[in-house]
């Protein structure tokens, strides 16, 4: 699954749904209903959730094509997901200068390949379809969102 925008009032809102005797369509159908603006599709494999209420910026910063993204043999999620950040930070401002270090945290292997001129989201559906990740969900307030990497632009959801 991927979700490009959860607004405040729906995270703090509960739903409640019966979803009894419905296909998944009709459940997500259900459940996005009660939300402002949401609407849904099947994507890259992937439920792919969007809202009318998103930074235009932020649809922008997903539909930058990536020239080159290659995963290595061994690598997770995590690292596979930084380094999407750290190849479109470099599409956006070229005199962002190298980084080093390790990357905290336990992930699952993705699928090693190399991938050519595909966009931000197309990337980030290859991670979840190819790893044990339950999809990507962008995360912070919309007048930041791509801004800085403390705002954050999305996460890798695993169980």
């Amino acid at each position: 699954m991927a979700i490009e925008y959860v607004d405040r009032g729906s995270m703090e809102r509960p739903v409640e749904v019966h979803l009894r005797d419905k296909d998944i369509r009709q459940s997500i159908d259900s459940i996005l209903r009660n939300g402002n603006g949401y609407r849904w599709n099947l994507r890259n494999g992937l439920v792919e959730v969007t809202n009318t209420h998103a930074s235009k910026r932020l649809e922008r910063l997903l539909d930058v094509v990536i020239p080159d993204f290659q995963i290595a043999g061994g690598e997770n999620a995590l690292v596979a997901s930084t380094m999407l950040w750290w190849d479109l930070q470099r599409r956006i401002d070229q005199k962002i200068p190298g980084f080093g270090g390790d990357i905290a945290g336990r992930s699952s292997t993705v699928m090693p390949t190399k991938l050519r001129n595909r966009t931000v989201r197309q990337i980030l559906s290859y991670i979840i379809r190819n790893s044990r990740a339950d999809g990507w969900i962008v995360a912070g307030p919309p007048e930041c969102l791509g801004f800085t990497p403390y705002c954050g632009l999305w996460y890798i959801v695993e169980p």
